[in-house]
């Protein structure tokens, strides 16, 4: 089984990859990696700014859904991972040719994500919330090659919320959500 994980800003996405990783012994597979890879090749820093262009920049030479077919290629005919930075629509596309892949949108209200975002004090994060909110209106486009964060959670086969901060009620959560998706 491929779990794909979307979502917004600080939803939880990771937390739930690595749990599903190390409780489930997934393989963990990120988009925004195979961007990171080749940056790294060319020697460009990896910036949130950085990261949003060149990946914008890789779709539009190589069809929006390149990311997605670089990490299918990766896995083969291996199952049993998850995949998360999925953030545009023909990326979802792509990875829905495989029968066994499964979608799960992950949401939070946001003023817990937007909370979440400034403790993580990550670079490149915004700390005050009509920049939050800026940053989340521009990677929601509806077409071309720029992220499509809106557009992709409608894709999902399942919405997941997330709105504790507590990581046992998650975990929790995902353990009663893995049965779910399991039992279909």
């Amino acid at each position: 089984m491929i779990i794909g994980l979307t979502g917004s800003y600080c939803s939880g996405k990771d937390t739930v990859a690595d749990y599903i990783v190390k409780k489930h012994n997934y393989k963990h597979y990120s988009l925004s990696d195979v961007i990171r890879e080749i940056m790294k090749e060319k020697d460009i820093e990896p910036t949130r700014e950085n990261l949003i262009a060149f990946g914008t920049k890789l779709r539009e030479e190589n069809g929006n859904g390149i990311l997605a077919k670089k990490v299918l290629e990766k896995i083969g005919l291996n199952g049993k991972c998850c995949i998360t930075s999925i953030r545009h629509s023909d990326e979802v596309k792509e990875l829905n040719k495989r029968k066994d892949f499964i979608l799960i949108n992950i949401d939070a209200p946001q003023s817990v994500r937007f909370e979440r975002m400034q403790k993580r004090k990550r670079t490149g994060d915004p700390q005050i919330l009509k920049k939050f909110i800026e940053f989340e209106k521009k990677e929601s486009q509806i077409k071309g090659s720029g992220q499509q964060l809106r557009k992709t959670a409608n894709m999902a086969d399942i919405t997941f919320i997330n709105d504790s901060n507590s990581i046992a009620t998650l975990e929790v959560k995902v353990e009663k959500l893995l049965k779910d998706i399991e039992n279909k």
